[in-house]
């Protein structure tokens, strides 16, 4: 009962893994949930892992919130809440990195270590790139100033068995959250420098 009574973080898991935090927002606001201070979907490798974390404006709330939490109803998922006494215990090594593994590497935890909403990945450029070989891709866009540099390499994670890839991924920061809503209107599922055959490039919103 005392953790209960100090926690003010919940685990959320069972969601869709095409649900965003907005989406999750508004169920908390359909259930009225009282107290839900912030919602951030959980990533692991810069991909949602179904799970999200809710921290309450004051432990007196999360007790409710426990309950209330799975009284939610989203079809074809059951939600299940659990108490979480800091985030970062949830932290998985990844099972093969391209580098030595990094408790605080970029896309993993909650909202992928990223701002959430103007955050963008580009995934499927083939070959080996640099941050400089995607420029064009970015021309007339705003990138975000308070990040430095705001197009990254992200480090990419494959399977024992496969050991290498094929493609790069980058992260890229925009502006403001309609900069990188317009940013995946125009490259996602487009083929690579609009190559007939070329790789399709996928541009995916961290939110």
């Amino acid at each position: 009962l005392s953790v209960v009574r100090e926690a003010q973080h919940i685990v959320v898991r069972g969601l869709p893994l095409s649900a965003t935090s907005q989406d999750l927002r508004r169920m908390v606001m359909q259930a009225d949930l009282k107290g839900v201070n912030a919602v951030s979907l959980y990533y692991r490798h810069f991909r949602p892992t179904g799970k999200a974390i809710l921290t309450m404006a004051l432990p007196d709330y999360t007790r409710d919130a426990l309950r209330g939490i799975t009284d939610i109803i989203v079809p074809g998922h059951r939600l299940r809440a659990d108490l979480i006494e800091h985030p970062a215990q949830m932290y998985i090594p990844p099972a093969n990195a391209e580098g030595p593994p990094d408790r605080d590497a970029l896309g993993n935890g909650p909202g992928a270590g990223v701002p959430e909403g103007r955050t963008v990945t580009i995934a499927g450029v083939p070959g080996k790139r640099k941050p400089e070989d995607i420029r064009h891709m970015l021309k007339g866009f705003r990138l975000a100033k308070d990040q430095k540099p705001p197009v990254q390499l992200a480090a990419l994670y494959v399977s024992p068995a496969r050991k290498y890839t094929l493609y790069s991924r980058f992260t890229v920061y925009l502006e403001s959250e309609s900069e990188a809503q317009r940013l995946v209107r125009k490259l996602h599922m487009t083929r690579y420098k609009n190559i007939d055959g070329a790789p399709l490039i996928r541009a995916t919103i961290i939110s």
